[in-house]
């Protein structure tokens, strides 16, 4: 078998992921393949889509092995699933796989050996999947890693701004938590902002708004990664989050600790995010 046919049989064999996204898609993502991929199947993520973000960055190679993930070569079989003016295509490049996109009628089928898998699995159907693998991944990066500690054991606020405050479409999707949203929240879980730690892409306006020391603030500039990031929150005794993908995961992994969400996850469509256990406050 030569090089070429050993590249085919390995796409043919295997279930792939095509991630995109920030870090809390990607998590959302995997936990889908882990969870849906045949027992002792071999998924394989493709990070092709980064090529053309220029926004966001592949986040999961701490967790996966660098076997899990495919070649540049197999990425160019694979091509893209999204023809140049957006239309789905319905096989790879070269069609040794059948294109998968996510949508509940289509989820019994995907992670099949021989699939590309694309979406971003976050309706109800993969919210109710179980996330203990990608949880058991998450814990064992934070084992394995020094994260800062300022978070253990002290509540945490998740104060999300950047592309929240500066694309229309993310405010036309998940609008702004103000102040009122964290106090309020504050107010539920029987906590003072005083006390939080404050995480957030956006020190200077957050140190601004909420009136509190820069001590009390962790940026991106004092922590190594996004995924440092997120493992260093889960350590909370308490979380306040935002409507993000990125806090979802860290409070999924805290799991057990009290967390508010807000009431409304997505503005321009129906469906929520918020597990049914966290406590539900209102946007502001």
């Amino acid at each position: 078998m030569n090089r070429n046919e050993r590249l085919a049989t390995r796409l043919k064999d295997a279930s792939i992921l095509w991630a995109q996204g920030g870090l809390g898609n990607q998590l959302f993502q995997l936990n889908a393949g882990l969870t849906l991929s045949e027992p002792g199947g071999n998924l394989l993520v493709s990070t092709s889509s980064y090529g053309r973000d220029r926004l966001r960055q592949f986040e999961l190679g701490a967790l996966l092995s660098t076997s899990a993930l495919t070649t540049s070569t197999e990425n160019f079989r694979l091509g893209q699933p999204y023809n140049w003016r957006g239309r789905q295509r319905a096989r790879s490049r070269d069609h040794s796989t059948t294109n998968v996109f996510s949508v509940p009628e289509t989820l019994p089928s995907a992670f099949r050996p021989g699939t590309f898998n694309i979406g971003f699995f976050q309706d109800d159907i993969a919210l109710a999947l179980p996330s203990q693998a990608t949880r058991a991944l998450l814990a064992e990066h934070r084992r394995k890693t020094s994260v800062p500690a300022d978070a253990a054991g002290r509540p945490v606020l998740h104060v999300r701004r950047g592309d929240y405050t500066t694309s229309p479409a993310a405010q036309r999707t998940f609008g702004t938590l103000s102040l009122r949203y964290y106090d309020a929240a504050c107010s539920e879980l029987g906590i003072r902002i005083d006390d939080c730690v404050v995480y957030t892409d956006d020190p200077a306006a957050v140190g601004h708004e909420f009136g509190v020391p820069r001590s009390s603030i962790i940026g991106p500039e004092d922590i190594e990664s996004p995924l440092d990031t997120l493992v260093a929150m889960s350590q909370a005794s308490a979380l306040v989050i935002p409507n993000s993908t990125f806090s979802w995961w860290a409070a999924e992994l805290a799991y057990g600790v009290p967390v508010a969400a807000p009431s409304t996850w997505f503005f321009d469509r129906p469906g929520s995010l918020r597990r049914n256990d966290w406590v539900a406050v209102s946007n502001a």
